[in-house]
């Protein structure tokens, strides 16, 4: 565990259980990259949530939720595979993106849910 948060960018969050009632209660947006250390796909977008996050601070929030150390957030969640991004609106889920993506479909998933729409995929 050690070696994935050493090798996450800065600006990403990381979350534990008792950070999500906090997070889910807050106002706006934000996305929840629910991870695992063994997961090459979560490796490979884990930059670039950083850059998003980043480029979106003070409109929205970007965290990471270790599956491995909290599956009990993943099952809440129905998080079945990896990675899984979970948009939150006022703490309701708006949409959700699982798989490797493009940082131009996060990108548009985030605006879509900053401007309020709901039911946001990333196919």
């Amino acid at each position: 565990m050690q070696a994935a948060i050493a090798s996450t960018p800065p600006a990403l969050v990381h979350l534990t259980a008792p950070d999500l009632p906090a997070v889910l209660a807050a106002r706006g947006v934000t996305l929840l990259d629910f991870t695992a250390p063994w997961c090459a796909p979560c490796h490979a977008l884990a930059p670039v949530l950083g850059e998003l996050a980043a480029a979106y601070a003070g409109r929205a929030r970007i965290a990471a939720i270790d599956v491995q150390d909290h599956p009990a957030v993943a099952q809440a969640f129905r998080v079945t595979s990896m990675p899984t991004l979970v948009l939150v609106r006022d703490g309701r889920e708006v949409g959700r993106i699982v798989g490797l993506r493009a940082r131009k479909v996060i990108a548009g998933a985030l605006d879509r849910a900053l401007a309020g729409d709901v039911a946001i995929t990333g196919g």
